[in-house]
């Protein structure tokens, strides 16, 4: 059966057992520790990291020299998160997933339960039964800058591989790679199998969860930035559930922000839905979404990221320019349903 079958590919690879201890389900500490060594962050974070593996029937991974997975088994990495069980690892990783195997640091294997995804944010939850665990630290988003060294630790390729690590920089913040949310910019190494790992500091901090690898570009590697991995557990703690906000208003960047060319225009409205928090008498298409609440929006991913900052119901005024003349509206933010998965 499918489940005998990834058990015994899974336990072939095997590592020491480490010491494990009692810790709280997220710790986060505003402020800097003294950095460690290079090995000491490995064998700090080491016991907090997991591979995930299982089958998906329409999955065909590509042909690679170096691996020797089957076609049709999926497999990335995650990061452990609570003492009792709770990993995160991103949504592509486990999406499709007949059942999913989480193999621990000390080699050994469990069946896991997927507790929530979503595909927009690109994290899950999943959850094994096994307490006293490692979770990781998460470092304050404040504390992250350009130039500083990261270690992404994961599985690429192969289970053989599990806990490879690589070095590098965060060469860049707020990347926006599509038109979700914005993303951080590492050069540290990351290959399939990687996705849904953690991108550390050199305190072995969580600064982000390792999802997308430009495979033409040696260098150009992306990591959902850890005030997001933050987001989605406070919204699912919460809620169970992410709960996004939703105007009705649909918008696009204009041709600066596509190119990325630093400007202050801001994003054009299509079109205004009939159940729209505003009405096409109030706003026209053509106009010129500027500002929520004041904050500058002049991509897409941006203003995804300012409307994280608030839920539905609440109310936020949006400022419109039509030609040369502005105008604010003051609304009642709606709940969007779309692009959640349990």
């Amino acid at each position: 059966c499918v489940g005998i079958l990834i058990w015994s590919m899974v336990m072939i690879a095997t590592c020491p057992i480490y010491a494990t201890s009692d810790t709280k389900d997220i710790k986060m500490d505003a402020k800097q520790n003294k950095s460690m060594k290079i090995t000491e962050v490995i064998d700090k974070v080491n016991p907090s990291v997991v591979a995930i593996i299982g089958r998906n029937k329409n999955y065909r991974q590509e042909e690679n020299v170096y691996s020797k997975m089957p076609t049709d088994l999926q497999h990335g990495s995650g990061v452990i998160i609570s003492a009792e069980g709770r990993i995160i690892t991103n949504y592509h990783v486990i999406d499709g997933m007949e059942e999913i195997y989480v193999i621990m640091y000390d080699g050994k294997t469990y069946k896991a339960q997927l507790l929530y995804g979503d595909a927009d944010m690109d994290l899950a939850l999943i959850k094994i039964s096994r307490s006293h665990l490692s979770p990781i630290d998460m470092e304050s988003s404040q504390n992250i800058q350009v130039g500083d060294e990261v270690v992404a630790i994961g599985t690429p390729l192969y289970l053989g591989y599990r806990n490879t690590a690589t070095k590098g920089i965060i060469s860049g913040l707020n990347r926006p790679v599509d038109k979700t949310y914005t993303y951080l910019q590492t050069d540290a190494a990351i290959n399939p199998g990687n996705s849904g790992g953690p991108l550390v500091n050199m305190n072995g901090k969580l600064v982000g969860i390792n999802t997308l690898g430009y495979t033409y570009s040696s260098g150009m590697n992306f990591s959902i930035p850890v005030h997001n991995v933050q987001y989605f557990m406070e919204h699912y703690n919460r809620f169970g559930k992410i709960r996004r906000t939703y105007t009705g208003i649909e918008i696009e960047e204009t041709w600066a922000a596509l190119l990325g060319i630093p400007s202050n225009q801001g994003l054009k409205v299509i079109m205004v839905k009939e159940d729209a928090v505003v009405s096409n008498e109030e706003v026209h298409e053509e106009d010129i979404l500027e500002t929520v609440e004041g904050k500058l929006v002049t991509s897409i991913a941006q203003y995804n990221e300012v409307m994280k900052q608030y839920l539905p119901g609440e109310e936020v005024a949006l400022g419109f320019s039509r030609g040369e003349a502005m105008y604010y509206i003051k609304v009642i933010l709606k709940e969007k349903v779309e692009g959640i998965k349990k």
